[in-house]
């Protein structure tokens, strides 16, 4: 409570003497207005931990009153002293330690005058049964202190995406195996060239060996880079197929590979092409093995046919997408819509639950 001194002036402009002085109680910086007057709910007053209201006559049926006198609760803070104590919604308090309750503002001003921590004695009817409850106030700065801080998240700002035209790059890469040597494959490059050793990244090479296969029984490993086929050179796998085809009746093929930065010449016995190795044998059933025919006769290829497969293959990825484009451009304005919506229920949500959380805070500075 902050207090100020007025001092009364005298007619005749004399000072007045100090036992002249007015004390005029200004209003705590925390206190509620309701009608009829203020009611203090400053955090150190004592705290009951109850709402109250006047009796009125046409409650007085409902609470089992003979007459028009007492306050009724109207709401208990089950975790302050009045809920511990016992005091119940629609109580009538008709005594406050002995002190007859006349009115709301009465029993305000009664608790805030009583010092924390004292215990008093509450005179109730209850259904129109007379009742004594002792009760020990408490700190209303603890009690308020301790209550949970209700955060409300903001709604967040939801950007919809801008659908634009197709605008991406189509490439397919392949990796060549070859059945009659058993090696998976690819170009080399001058970046890998410079890492294997092999001048102007001129090559082809060997991702992987099958087990069993021409190349294996060879002794050729994954990482070979092989750089003369039949003698003679090898730019890339397209020399090496072109080779291969010459050789589909099978025999020696002499290859110089690079491993370790250093040439070596190894010599692969190719199996006629109608007389697989045993490595044709993992393929444990008759549909796998056409399967696998059919792939292997598209690898057969040179690379002008497999650059023209793959060109077929881009257009069709791109008229695919281009269409699923076209269906999501249909769908833009139900999304945004949908997105808008959904903004205006979180908006509107979130005024609810300020709302809310104002009427809450109101209602417990209410509270004595």
């Amino acid at each position: 409570m902050v207090r100020t001194l007025t001092i009364a002036a005298m007619v005749t402009g004399m000072a007045a003497p100090i036992s002249a002085l007015n004390m005029v109680e200004q209003p705590d910086p925390q206190f509620n207005t309701v009608p009829g007057g203020f009611f203090y709910s400053s955090a150190g007053h004592s705290y009951l931990g109850i709402d109250i209201q006047d009796v009125t006559a046409d409650r007085l049926s409902a609470l089992k009153l003979k007459e028009e006198k007492g306050v009724e609760v109207t709401m208990v803070d089950q975790d302050a002293p009045a809920g511990k104590a016992g005091v119940k919604e629609h109580d009538v308090i008709l005594e406050f330690n002995g002190t007859a309750v006349e009115s709301e503002e009465q029993l305000r001003r009664l608790i805030r005058e009583t010092p924390r921590g004292r215990t008093v004695t509450l005179g109730i009817s209850r259904d129109g049964n007379p009742m004594k409850l002792s009760v020990q106030l408490a700190d209303r700065a603890k009690i308020i202190g301790d209550q949970p801080k209700i955060v409300i998240p903001k709604v967040p700002h939801i950007e919809i995406p801008q659908i634009e035209g197709p605008n991406y790059t189509y490439q397919i890469q392949t990796q060549t195996y070859s059945s009659l040597l058993g090696i998976q494959t690819e170009n080399l490059g001058r970046q890998l060239g410079e890492f294997f050793g092999v001048k102007d990244g001129e090559g082809v090479l060997v991702r992987s060996v099958e087990k069993g296969s021409p190349a294996e029984k060879a002794g050729m490993k994954a990482g070979d880079v092989i750089v003369r086929a039949d003698n003679e050179k090898l730019s890339d796998r397209a020399d090496l197929s072109h080779i291969l085809r010459n050789h589909r009746d099978g025999g020696k093929l002499p290859l110089v590979i690079v491993r370790d930065k250093h040439e070596q010449t190894i010599t692969v016995d190719l199996p006629a092409r109608n007389s697989r190795g045993s490595w044709w044998n993992n393929f444990d059933s008759d549909e796998l093995r056409s399967v696998w025919g059919e792939i292997e006769n598209l690898m057969d290829q040179d690379e002008d046919e497999l650059d023209n497969a793959r060109q077929m293959v881009s257009l069709q990825v791109r008229s695919q997408l281009a269409k699923a484009q076209q269906q999501i451009r249909a769908l833009k304005p139900q999304l945004e819509g949908a997105i808008r919506e959904g903004q205006r229920q979180m908006q509107r949500s979130q005024r609810m639950l300020e709302e809310q959380q104002r009427a809450l805070k109101n209602r417990l500075c209410n509270l004595i």
